[in-house]
């Protein structure tokens, strides 16, 4: 059985870096993207598709709550996790997409770990 797979994507190279540190080193298959619109191209071509995306809200281009919309649209089964510093409840309320699950930040590796490990259980 293959290791889970999962997209992360967040403007910050630092900390896409960080979080593929720690996923991989929690035994998931993670490959990160600084720009929303190439991780939206690569979704649309993977085979097999990623099991979560875990995405930041603030990115220039796109945000993550529309990436979140247009990557359910290619895939619809995609999990989803909103790793952010700022998701205002009100922009949150209107869109048709939510995340799964919100992960402030700033966050730890075990809160990291423990939130996709309960997302991919279900």
């Amino acid at each position: 059985m293959s290791a889970p797979r999962i997209y992360v994507v967040d403007d910050s190279p630092d900390v896409g870096e960080m979080m593929e540190v720690f996923l991989s080193g929690a035994g998931y298959s993670t490959r990160v993207f600084t720009e929303p619109l190439k991780a939206l191209d690569a979704l649309q071509a993977a085979d097999p598709k990623p099991e979560l995306l875990v995405t930041d809200f603030r990115m220039a281009g796109l945000n993550g709550l529309e990436l979140i919309q247009r990557c359910k649209a290619i895939h619809p089964e995609l999990r989803v996790i909103s790793a952010s510093a700022y998701l205002p409840d009100e922009i949150l309320a209107g869109c048709p997409c939510k995340p799964d699950r919100i992960l402030p930040k700033p966050y730890s590796s075990t809160a990291l770990i423990e939130t996709v490990r309960s997302l991919l259980s279900c």
